[in-house]
C-alpha cells in the first residue's frame, strides 16, 4: 500500500522528493506543474511538511476508502454465490424428490 511508504518517510529531503514525483505525475497541465514544483523550492520546512502530511492524509483517506469498497464487494459476491448455491442444492433436492416420487 502506498501510505505505508509515505509513513516510512521521515527526513524532510524524502518527502521533498516524493511531493515532487506526485506532482510530476499528475495530470494537469506543465504551467501548474511548474507553479507547484516551484512552490515546493519556496516552502519552509513547517510547511512542506505539513504538504506531506495533508497528502499522506489525503491518500489514506483513499486507500480506505478503497479497502471498504473491496470488503463490500467480496461480501456481496460471497453472499451472492451461497445464495446461488442453496437455490442449485434446493433445485437438486427437488429433482431427487421427483425421480423418487415417480419411481
Amino acid at each position: 500500500m502506498l501510505i505505508n511508504f509515505l509513513r516510512k518517510q521521515n527526513e524532510l529531503s524524502k518527502k521533498k522528493k516524493v511531493l515532487l514525483t506526485m506532482i510530476k505525475n499528475i495530470k494537469i497541465s506543465e504551467n501548474q506543474k511548474e507553479l507547484y514544483i516551484n512552490t515546493l523550492d519556496i516552502l519552509d520546512e513547517k510547511w512542506l511538511d505539513n504538504l506531506y502530511k495533508s497528502v499522506r492524509s489525503f491518500v489514506e483517506e483513499i486507500e480506505m476508502t478503497e479497502i471498504k469498497n473491496i470488503s463490500k464487494d467480496n461480501f456481496s459476491t460471497i453472499s451472492w454465490l451461497r445464495k446461488k448455491e442453496a437455490t442449485e442444492k434446493q433445485k437438486e433436492i427437488n429433482s431427487f424428490s421427483f425421480l423418487l416420487s415417480n419411481i
